[in-house]
């Protein structure tokens, strides 16, 4: 799962920047396995850095492109 401070809506683009090492590790295995993963809305806490309160539901995603910056982190 991957948490965020918004909730994405069916047919919408999401510009992620992945930066955190264990969701490099999971965007990888999803675009490598052609998997999608589940985005779930922050009730409360932060984007980063782990321990936040999530909501029960989220949302299915697909990666339908992705960038590598120089640093290593996904777009």
């Amino acid at each position: 799962m991957f948490p965020l401070g918004s909730a994405p809506f069916p047919g919408a683009v999401i510009p992620l920047h992945i930066f955190e090492p264990r969701y490099l590790q999971m965007i990888d295995e999803c675009v490598e396995q052609d998997l999608g993963f589940g985005i779930v809305l922050i009730a409360r806490g932060s984007e980063s850095g782990g321990g936040e309160d999530r909501f029960d539901i989220g949302t299915h995603v697909v990666v339908e492109e992705m960038g590598r910056l120089p640093d290593d982190r996904r777009l």
